[in-house]
C-alpha cells in the first residue's frame, strides 16, 4: 500500500488535527490504543450522491466507497471513533450505528451513496464505546468512568422511531456493580445481554426479555477476565436448547493464560465451564466468530504482531465436540497488521484489521481461510499498530457494509458488482460450483446468491444463474 497520504487526506488532515482526550482514571488506561493515541482527521463528509472527489486514495479489491463520514459529522465533539454495527427498522430501511468518544451515532445508510446523520445519544468520555441491537433497542456500554462508580452502565436506546429521525435514551441500568464494560454481546435468540470486562470483570448477564429497558441482573461468571464473548442458542445437534458462550478470555485483564473459555450459561444461576482452548504463541485473545454451521471458532489475537513481530494471523479452532476443541491452524494471512474484529456471514469472513483496513476471507475450506478482497480505510501504512479499521458490520440485507476507524469516523461501502454476478466462486465458469453456494444461501437475505440484487436469494436468482450457464464473458 502506499506509505503517502493523498492531496485530499493530506489536506484534511492540515485543516484540522485534534489529539484525543486524556482517558479517564481507570479506564483501559494500559492499553496501547490509550497510551498513543493518533490524532483524529476531519473532513467535510464525501457521498457519492454528491459527487466528490473522495474514494481512490482509500486502496481497495472488491469493493468502493460509497459515503464517508468523518468524526466531526458524526459529533462536533468526537475525537476517536470505535465500534459499529446496525439495525434494520421494520420498514426495512438500514442504520449504522457508530461509537464515538463521546457517544453513539445513527446514520441512515438506505442509500449507501447518501448517508446522513439521524441521531446522536452521549454517553461518558472514552476511547471505547460498544454497541449491539435486540428488537427496536441498541444496547451501548463503554470504559468510560472510574472502578468505583456505577455511573455508565447499559444505555437501552429506544429505535422505534428512528425512521423519523428519532432516537431515545429509554434508560441506563447501572446495576452490577462497577459501572464500567468493555463489550456487550447480545444472544438474540435467548434474549440475554452479557456485559464483557469492565476492570477485571467475567460475564454479568442481564434479561432483556424481563425488561428491555432496565433489565434485571442475573448471573455473574467471574473466573477470568472476559474481553469480548459470542453467544449463540443451539437449536439442533448435541447442544439444541442450550445457550452457549465463547468467551476471548484470561487472567490479568486477559494477557496470561490467553485463550478461549466455553461455557454452557444456560442456567444462569450454575454456569458451567465446558472447555478452554488455546493456541501456540498466543498473546491477547481479543475476539473471534463462529462459523455458520458452528463447528469452526476463528478467534483474532490483538497483541501477537506488536508483541510478538508476527504476522497477521486467524486462530482456526474446531468447535464441533464444545467439551473437546481442538486448535487446527494459525493462518497467516499476508500482512503485519494488527487483527481486532471479525464477523462471518455465509462462507466470509469480514474482519477489521486495524492499519491494513478490511479484510475479506473465503471459508469455503473452513481450516484455511483465503483473502479475496479488501477496503484499506488506513491508506499511509500495513504495519502493526493501533490506529485505522476498529470494526466491521457485514449483516445488512442489502449487502451494504459499514467500517468504523478510530481517525477517519463512519465508511460506508458496497461490493463491486462483477461482470458475470452468477460467478459466485469467482472461477471464470458458471457452472455446478456456483449453484451449491446460492442453494446455501437460499430463502436468506444475504449477498451471497443474491445474483439479481433484490435482497432476497431465491428462484430468480437461480433463473439468472441458469441464463448464465457456461463460461463468463472476458
Amino acid at each position: 500500500m502506499s506509505t503517502e497520504s493523498s492531496p485530499l487526506v493530506a489536506g484534511i488532515l492540515l485543516a484540522g488535527l485534534w489529539l484525543l482526550p486524556a482517558t479517564p482514571a481507570g479506564a483501559h488506561e494500559d492499553c496501547p490504543k490509550a497510551r498513543r493515541p493518533e490524532p483524529a482527521i476531519f473532513g467535510p463528509a464525501y457521498r457519492e450522491s454528491e459527487g466528490g472527489v473522495a474514494g481512490t486514495e482509500f486502496p481497495a479489491e472488491g469493493f468502493r466507497l460509497r459515503s464517508w463520514l468523518p468524526l466531526n459529522i458524526l459529533h462536533p465533539d468526537a475525537t476517536s471513533g470505535n465500534d459499529c454495527w446496525g439495525y434494520v427498522s421494520p420498514s426495512g430501511r438500514e442504520y449504522a450505528i457508530m461509537g464515538t468518544s463521546t457517544g453513539t451515532a445513527f446514520v441512515e445508510v438506505t442509500d449507501p451513496g447518501n448517508a446522513q446523520l439521524v441521531g446522536f445519544i452521549g454517553g461518558r468520555s472514552s476511547l471505547w464505546r460498544d454497541i449491539k441491537i435486540h428488537g427496536h433497542f441498541a444496547y451501548a456500554v463503554t470504559e468510560g468512568g472510574g472502578v468505583n462508580t456505577n455511573k455508565s452502565g447499559i444505555q437501552a436506546i429506544d429505535l422505534s422511531q428512528i425512521d423519523a429521525g428519532i432516537v431515545v435514551l429509554a434508560g441506563t441500568q447501572t446495576d452490577g456493580g462497577n459501572g464500567r464494560t468493555h463489550n456487550v454481546a447480545i444472544d438474540e435468540v435467548s434474549g440475554f445481554l452479557y456485559r464483557c470486562g469492565g476492570g477485571s470483570n467475567g460475564l454479568r448477564i442481564y434479561d432483556l426479555n424481563a425488561d428491555p429497558v432496565l433489565p434485571p441482573l442475573v448471573g455473574v461468571w467471574s473466573d477470568r477476565y472476559v474481553h469480548d464473548a459470542q453467544i449463540v442458542t443451539y437449536t439442533e445437534g448435541p447442544y439444541a436448547g442450550r445457550q452457549i458462550a465463547f468467551c476471548f478470555s484470561g487472567f490479568n485483564g486477559g494477557s496470561v493464560e490467553t485463550g478461549v473459555d466455553i461455557l454452557d450459561v444456560t442456567n444462569k444461576a450454575k454456569i458451567v465451564n465446558l472447555a478452554r482452548v488455546e493456541w501456540p504463541l498466543a498473546a491477547y485473545s481479543h475476539q473471534g466468530w463462529l462459523s455458520e454451521d458452528r463447528s469452526t471458532l476463528y478467534a483474532l489475537d490483538e497483541l501477537d504482531e506488536i508483541n510478538l513481530g508476527l504476522p497477521t494471523r486467524i486462530h482456526v479452532i474446531d468447535v464441533s465436540n464444545l467439551s473437546n476443541p481442538q486448535w487446527i491452524a494459525s493462518v497467516e494471512t499476508g500482512t503485519a497488521a494488527t487483527t481486532h474484529n471479525g464477523f462471518v456471514v455465509g462462507d466470509r469472513l469480514y474482519a477489521a484489521n486495524y492499519r491494513s483496513g478490511m479484510r475479506v476471507y473465503d471459508l469455503s475450506n473452513l481450516q484455511a481461510p483465503v483473502e479475496i478482497g479488501f477496503f484499506d480505510t488506513y491508506p499511509e501504512l500495513d504495519t502493526a499498530g493501533f490506529s485505522g479499521a476498529w470494526s466491521v458490520f457485514p449483516y445488512f440485507p442489502s449487502g451494504t457494509l459499514i467500517v468504523s476507524d478510530m481517525q477517519r469516523g463512519l465508511f460506508v461501502i458496497s461490493p463491486e458488482t462483477p461482470a458475470c454476478p452468477a460467478d459466485l466462486n469467482g472461477d471464470g465458469i458458471v457452472d455446478g460450483a456456483d449453484l451449491g453456494p446460492l442453494l446455501g444461501g437460499w430463502g436468506g437475505t444475504g449477498p451471497v446468491g443474491d445474483i439479481n440484487g433484490d435482497g432476497v436469494v431465491d428462484g430468480q436468482d437461480l433463473g439468472a444463474m441458469l441464463a448464465s450457464w457456461g463460461a463468463c464473458p472476458q
